[in-house]
This record gives structure tokens, C-alpha cells and sequence, in this order.
């Protein structure tokens, strides 16, 4: 009698489950516009997608829906413009959701990397980092927008966001590339003495004869800068047999040379 009954629950569970999911359109759409984006059919799957937040606005699958709208306009038909005005309408409707600070993060990056809008994707980089504070994916904002700062006329600010990486997200990989970005900042600048430190640091921490031979290479031309030719030729000349153009070196140490012996 109890194996029946508990049979009989289990059944009615199923069919609850059924009947809402039958009773819920939204979710419906939302799974048809998934199997067609798997099928390739893009454009059935960017109707559906564009269709839910109309129709159903309250749906908790209308932010989910306008984050896959603009993903499909700017990876598959490369509309940028029309990607940033869907991941903006998710952000100004739904800025509680889960899915508003990726659609901030995406709608930066094609401001950045496709339209050269740095100033733009600072305000949205820094917008992330003021209110979406526990967002994963930090480090990379951090990076992105240090990457905006260099756009700008404002080396110091981008300066404070590469030392804030590497301090907050010291295993992260994206603080390695903040300090090769930060030690090529202060070259930049002739800043030879701190770029020379900074260079010094990323030789001690990597591991691949490659990466040291242009951790090398930085503190030869750091060097340089500073007037120590004595010291630049013997860095150029440890890194010569891993660097990928060997008789470039060559050539580098042999001017050097004629330089050294005409003061």
C-alpha cells in the first residue's frame, strides 16, 4: 500500500512539473530558441531570443534572452552597434540580474576593441567594479580597463589599475599580463630605473626560456635607456641564443659596441 502510494506521488510530481513547465511560454520560447541556436538555425534563434523580453518582460528568462541577443549580434552577425543597444537594454531592465554585469563586461569590450571607445568602456569597466563587486570574472575587468586607461591621456590611472591587479589577483594569469603591461608602461615613459625593477620581477617569476629572454630583453633596453651600455650588452648577449632572431641581437650588442668604445 505505502510502495503505491509513494508511486502514486512520485507520478504527480512528474506531472506537476509537466504542466508548469506547459504553463510557462516564456520558458518555452526560451528552450526553442536554444535547440535552434544548437541547430545553427540563427535566425529563428535570435527572433525567438528578441521576442521574449517583449512578450513576456517579466520572465525571468528576458534577461537571459536580451544576453543571448546581443552575443548572437556581435559574434555571429558582427553588429556591434545592435549588441551594445541589446546588452544595454538588459542593464537598464534588469540591473539586478545575474546576467547585468556580463552584459556591462561585453558591451565594454566591443567598445573597446571594436570601436575605440576607451572613455566609454572605462565608465561601463568602472561601473562593474562599483556595483557588481563580487562579480568572478574581476581581474578581467581590472585588465580591460587598464587596457582603456592606456587609450586615454591618463598614464597614472592606468598605473594605479595594473598595481590594484597585481596586488588583489597575484595567481591570477591576467596579473602576469598586468605586469608585463605595467613594466613596458614605465619604458614607455623612460622611467628606466623602475622599468628595470619591474622587468627584473617577471624574469625571477617565469619559467619558459622565451618568457625570460623577454623579461631579459626589457631590462637590456631599460638599461640602455639609463646609459649602462656595459650592462645592456651583457643582458642582450645572455638572451641572444633564445631570442627568435639571434643575428638581430648580434647586430644590437655590435652597435652598442661602437657606441661604448666612441664615448
Amino acid at each position: 500500500m505505502a510502495r503505491t502510494a509513494r508511486a502514486f506521488l512520485a507520478a504527480a510530481s512528474v506531472l506537476v512539473l509537466a504542466l508548469a513547465a506547459c504553463s510557462d511560454p516564456a520558458r518555452n520560447r526560451f528552450e526553442r530558441a536554444e535547440k535552434a541556436f544548437l541547430e545553427q538555425k540563427m535566425e529563428a534563434a535570435l527572433a525567438d531570443y528578441r521576442s521574449i523580453p517583449i512578450d513576456f518582460p517579466q520572465s525571468r528568462y528576458a534577461p537571459t534572452a536580451l544576453l543571448r541577443q546581443g552575443d548572437l549580434f556581435g559574434s555571429y552577425y558582427r553588429n556591434h552597434e545592435a549588441a551594445v543597444e541589446a546588452y544595454g537594454s538588459l542593464v537598464f531592465n534588469y540591473p539586478g540580474s545575474s546576467e547585468a554585469p556580463r552584459a556591462v563586461l561585453r558591451r565594454a569590450e566591443i567598445r573597446l576593441l571594436q570601436f575605440f571607445d576607451y572613455a566609454s568602456a572605462a565608465t561601463d569597466l568602472e561601473l562593474i567594479r562599483k556595483q557588481y563587486p563580487g562579480f568572478p570574472g574581476m581581474d578581467g575587468v581590472m585588465l580591460l580597463l587598464a587596457k582603456a586607461y592606456g587609450g586615454l591621456p591618463d598614464p597614472a590611472r592606468q598605473a594605479r589599475v595594473l598595481a590594484e591587479l597585481i596586488e588583489t589577483f597575484p595567481d591570477s594569469p591576467r596579473a602576469m599580463e598586468a605586469r608585463w603591461m605595467n613594466a613596458y608602461l614605465l619604458l614607455a615613459q623612460a622611467k628606466y630605473a623602475e622599468a628595470d625593477r619591474e622587468f627584473r620581477k617577471i624574469l625571477y617569476l617565469v619559467s619558459g626560456r622565451k618568457e625570460a629572454a623577454r623579461a631579459r630583453w626589457g631590462v637590456a633596453q631599460a638599461m640602455e635607456g639609463e646609459g649602462n651600455l656595459e650592462a645592456a650588452i651583457a643582458q642582450y648577449e645572455a638572451l641572444r641564443e633564445d631570442w627568435e632572431d639571434p643575428d638581430y641581437v648580434a647586430q644590437k650588442v655590435k652597435r652598442l659596441k661602437t657606441r661604448l668604445n666612441t664615448r
